[in-house]
């Protein structure tokens, strides 16, 4: 239990054995042990996030905990590919200065990495449902999810470049970890030995949560893309309607055959503002030049580099213009920008900001 991700501070938690009939509660270390004891060791698995998740109705848990699985047979049971496909997600991690817990699990690599990171599904105002219809729907593809689980999803992707196992869809009530020094069943039932099904610990988490904010905005640019692709994919089934206006209800953006200028955006193009540089790229900044002026996308990246190499005289950036840019360009395609109304709500002190630099409002 000492190579074990989390401390285990946080009880009741789920566990599962071989011997088990499903998940059951377990409210001490002491039962965690005696647990496996009791399945001789095979198959003991314990959720790495705790049973109680929410309170007075509102997730109070964060997705701190990534679970990716690198499973043998993914990779046609080539134990070259599997390592290179390890190694580079272990890389991936440490160039954000992750180092994860490993394990061989006698069938594969389980990845555990601890972030530092809010509750997602509180930040309405970044990642409403509402903004994601197709994704969040009753039958959509996230119908039963948090958005804090997607975001779990994502960073299985995220970190092995797709290569991760299809099948495991982590979420809150499913990520179970399996504990070192047990046996995978699977491999015994395969004719392995003991020593070839134990579950051995290959690197141990350094006890470092890392910071997940540069992570919190791909995956906004990665639940848009996948929005817009579902998106399209609907437009295909369905007939296709003249669309007139870009949003009647919006009376900050304009029909576009009336025309593609809205005068406190452009002033903010011409402002370098020491904060909130991140939050203008997406909100803002990128889907007007690219949805409401219709800009290419090389055109677009111009003036968004142009507008951060002047914001970076006021302060440095702390991320890297080019790379963040490229994210923006290809995948705000369709999305608008926030209206000046609805700013004062989501973003005040930029508000405030943008009042002092226009005249006009």
């Amino acid at each position: 239990m000492s190579h074990f991700q989390s401390p285990l501070e946080e009880f009741p938690r789920k566990m599962m054995t071989f011997k088990s009939n499903g998940q059951f509660t377990v409210t001490t270390k002491d039962e965690i042990l005696r647990r496996c004891e009791q399945s001789d060791y095979r198959d003991c698995r314990i959720n790495a996030y705790p049973e109680i998740i929410e309170k007075d109705g509102m997730l109070v848990q964060p997705p701190n905990f990534i679970f990716i699985d690198l499973d043998l047979e993914n990779f046609d049971y080539n134990i070259n590919r599997l390592d290179k496909a390890k190694n580079r997600t272990v890389r991936k991690m440490a160039i954000m200065s992750g180092f994860p817990t490993v394990f061989w699990t006698g069938n594969g690599y389980h990845i555990y990495l601890s972030l530092q990171i809010p509750v997602l599904d509180n930040q309405q105002f970044v990642f409403s449902k509402d903004e994601f219809p197709n994704l969040f729907a009753d039958k959509g593809k996230y119908s039963h999810y948090y958005v804090s689980e997607v975001f779990m999803q994502f960073t299985k992707q995220y970190f092995t470049s797709g290569k991760s196992d299809p099948q495991h869809r982590p979420k809150y009530k499913t990520c179970l970890t399996r504990i070192p020094e047990t046996y995978n069943s699977k491999c015994l039932l395969n004719g392995k030995s003991r020593g070839e099904s134990k579950v051995k610990t290959l690197q141990k988490w350094n006890g470092k949560r890392i910071n997940a904010e540069p992570l919190i905005h791909d995956f906004r640019t990665w639940l848009i893309q996948q929005e817009l692709s579902l998106k399209s994919e609907t437009k295909k089934q369905k007939p296709q309607m003249k669309k007139t206006r870009l949003n009647v209800s919006n009376p900050n953006l304009w029909s576009l055959s009336q025309g593609s200028r809205i005068s406190w955006i452009e002033t903010l193009l011409k402002t370098p503002i020491e904060d909130h540089r991140k939050y203008c790229l997406w909100r803002i900044l990128g889907p007007y030049l690219l949805n409401i002026k219709q800009l290419s996308e090389q055109t677009s990246a111009d003036i968004l580099e142009r507008w951060l190499l002047e914001c970076n005289k006021k302060r440095k950036l702390d991320f890297d213009s080019k790379t963040r840019v490229h994210g923006i360009v290809k995948y705000n395609k369709g999305f608008q920008p926030i209206s000046y109304s609805k700013l004062a709500t989501e973003n005040n002190d930029l508000l405030i900001l943008i009042k002092s630099k226009d005249t006009s409002t």
